[in-house]
């Protein structure tokens, strides 16, 4: 993270890293939806490689996950007292699209909140990385708008890697920078303007193209 600075929505001053955090009650809402069965019946570690301040994991681990996390971004951001289970949690500094000494565990599944826009097509990078070294499942959150595809990557989802799920958040999530969270106060997770989705995959059971669900979550407080 650069000295300090703090980012705002206008291009110019946006995080330089792309680093907008998600509450944590999104990861619930996941979870309720599709299960930890997967991960848990594998023995799968669940690695976060855009951790930020570790809210997939602290939130997972609520939500009755017992295993291990795996932690990793470029910065150590995380916010450890969110754990009830520290000794279950590992963070290594790394950077994900080039890995130097990490070597993913295995049997693994990867939920991540990555970078979406600092360079061009970094959101999709991360996506094939994922897949490519998760053994189970992949969970992404994303923007809604990502999922328009394009000439390209209308591809990725149709052919290469279609997602077995796409949940809708009915609630719009907030993802302020996490530079400004404390500045903000009450008011950082108020007035979100974009739209999200989380998208999954199963490697254990790849999705045939024109076979993926879409699944519209509940409001937040609702039950599904």
């Amino acid at each position: 993270m650069s000295g300090g600075e703090i980012s705002t929505a206008r291009a110019a001053q946006r995080h330089p890293l792309d680093w907008y955090v998600e509450q944590g009650w999104e990861w619930q809402q996941v979870v309720d939806a599709i299960g930890l069965a997967v991960e848990t019946d594998a023995g799968c570690t669940i690695w976060d490689p855009a951790a930020g301040y570790g809210h997939s994991g602290s939130r997972l681990q609520m939500a009755g996950f017992a295993g291990e996390i795996l932690l990793s971004d470029l910065v150590n951001n995380v916010a450890w007292d969110d754990f009830s289970r520290r000794d279950l949690v590992e963070f290594y500094s790394e950077d994900f699209l080039n890995l130097h000494f990490l070597k993913p565990r295995c049997p693994i599944s990867i939920w991540m909140n990555p970078p979406y826009s600092y360079q061009d097509g970094i959101l999709e990078a991360f996506c094939r990385k994922a897949l490519a070294l998760a053994t189970h499942r992949v969970v992404v959150l994303a923007p809604l708008k990502w999922m328009s595809g394009g000439v390209n990557r209308s591809r990725f989802f149709r052919e290469d890697f279609p997602p077995q799920q796409t949940l809708h958040f009915t609630t719009r999530p907030s993802m302020p920078p996490g530079d400004r969270i404390n500045l903000m106060g009450t008011r950082a997770y108020r007035g979100g303007v974009i739209d999200y989705v989380a998208v999954v995959w199963d490697r254990q059971n790849p999705t045939a193209p024109g076979e993926t669900r879409e699944v519209w979550l509940p409001l937040l407080g609702e039950r599904g």
